[in-house]
């Protein structure tokens, strides 16, 4: 036994199988775990309770089965008291386990050390943002393990973003769009790997892991804005736009905009939404080209580009690539702020951007700063991210953006460097502009 056997950050798979908590059916500790399967985004143990007989597949506790195990009852093939608002998560598994898929998938392994003792990172997922939030475990488990290799299962489009220290990536050759599957050939691969470690841990993979003490160029290579140079450097504000998650300028537009959605006519009529969308950027950088006449503006997201070519540095495109992505990257690491609406399009601007303004829907307020790598612990927090309704004006949005760069000299002396939080050392907060 060792330390790392009671790491709560850590699930125990080999030499000891995990052990299982009582039976979800009778609360019988006489349980015994069998196999475990590696199908996709889930990790389950085949577990058999000798209190009551039951035969069932249990989510091991990693990624966002840490607070939602799902359980299911092998024997009437259903899941055992699904919670409604989780639908998301367990319709898709039990679809998924019912069905699963024999055919091939490519699984490449990429070994850049060999270890005995190994942990494994799962970032599967059908969403973009759960994959990235996922992988940004890596940096715990690398800065916390050096005596174990970490492996990282990835879908391949995140390859580039995998820390180059890693022992080794297990690379899944599947679209996003496909992730949900239970795929037999994945778990096939995943156990043949298994006996060549002597000791093997899965990591919690936590959905929301703090970012404030991860450096992001761990991940894509490029560092982010160094806060220091705020007010040094010349405004520069990129701008995220996409064309299937829309800044909308009134209720009743975004009600039609549904409406066409539902009626199959968003590929045709829903075009001019993305028009009104430039319509409302062109303002924005109007707005705060008034006031901050040396601002310098990009433009990023999945879209068709060239349209605000004339205000803006337009790098948005429908084809990404690695080549692509870098691009992007290079451009939020020089920004200041970001503007954007919420979704996971913003986990990376704000990963190397000093701070951002986001346009929040109504509907996604449960969900306010999850979309955010938060890189600061102190009052910058609330200074450097703002919030604002999904309705908002160019003009009100613009306001947000120029009160940072305005403020930011006399907030940060007052909150930061005029008090006993400057005896801090290593706070990139703390530095004086």
């Amino acid at each position: 036994m060792t330390g790392m056997d009671h790491d709560p950050h850590l699930v125990p798979l080999s030499p000891m199988p995990p052990t299982g908590p009582a039976c979800p059916f009778c609360g019988s500790d006489k349980v015994h775990t069998g196999k475990v399967v590696f199908p996709g985004i889930h990790i389950m143990a085949d577990r058999t309770c000798s209190g009551c007989g039951r035969s069932y597949l249990q989510d091991l506790p990693v990624g966002f089965a840490v607070d939602h195990a799902m359980v299911i009852d092998k024997a009437s093939g259903s899941l055992h008291r699904p919670e409604a608002h989780l639908s998301w998560i367990h319709a898709p598994l039990l679809s998924a386990w019912k069905a699963p898929q024999d055919a091939p998938v490519k699984v490449e392994r990429l070994v850049n050390r060999t270890c005995e003792r190994v942990v494994i990172l799962n970032t599967l997922d059908f969403l973009y943002g759960h994959v990235l939030l996922k992988l940004y475990n890596a940096s715990h488990y690398l800065d916390r393990y050096p005596g174990h290799g970490l492996v990282v299962i990835v879908p391949r489009m995140f390859l580039w973003l995998v820390p180059k220290e890693v022992a080794e990536v297990w690379v899944v050759d599947l679209g996003l769009g496909r992730m949900h599957g239970w795929y037999t050939a994945i778990d096939r691969f995943v156990q043949e790997q298994l006996p060549a470690y002597r000791e093997v841990h899965l990591a919690r993979g936590y959905a929301h892991p703090v970012f404030a003490t991860i450096d992001i160029a761990r991940f894509t290579g490029e560092p982010a804005f160094p806060l220091e140079q705020f007010s040094t450097r010349a405004p520069h504000i990129t701008l995220v736009a996409r064309e299937d998650r829309l800044w909308f300028a009134s209720p009743m537009g975004k009600f039609i905009y549904r409406a066409l959605n539902r009626s199959g006519l968003r590929s045709s009529l829903g075009r001019w939404y993305v028009h009104a969308q430039d319509r409302l950027l062109r303002r924005t950088i109007r707005h705060i080209r008034v006031r901050l006449p040396d601002a310098r503006f990009t433009v990023v997201g999945l879209a068709p580009g060239g349209s605000l070519s004339d205000v803006a540095n337009d790098l948005r495109t429908r084809r990404m690539s690695e080549e692509v992505e870098r691009a992007w990257v290079k451009a939020y690491a020089a920004s200041q702020v970001v503007v954007g609406v919420h979704g996971s399009n913003m986990l990376l601007p704000t990963a190397h951007a000093a701070g951002c303004v986001e346009i929040l829907p109504n509907d996604r307020l449960g969900n306010i700063v999850q979309d955010i790598s938060v890189r600061w612990h102190d009052r910058m927090q609330l200074f450097l991210y703002r919030f604002v309704d999904e309705f908002a004006s160019p003009r009100k949005v613009a306001a947000q953006v120029v009160s940072i760069f305005t403020e930011f000299s006399n907030y940060h002396r007052n909150n930061c460097i005029n008090g006993f939080g400057s005896e801090r050392q290593g706070h990139a907060s703390d530095a004086r502009p």
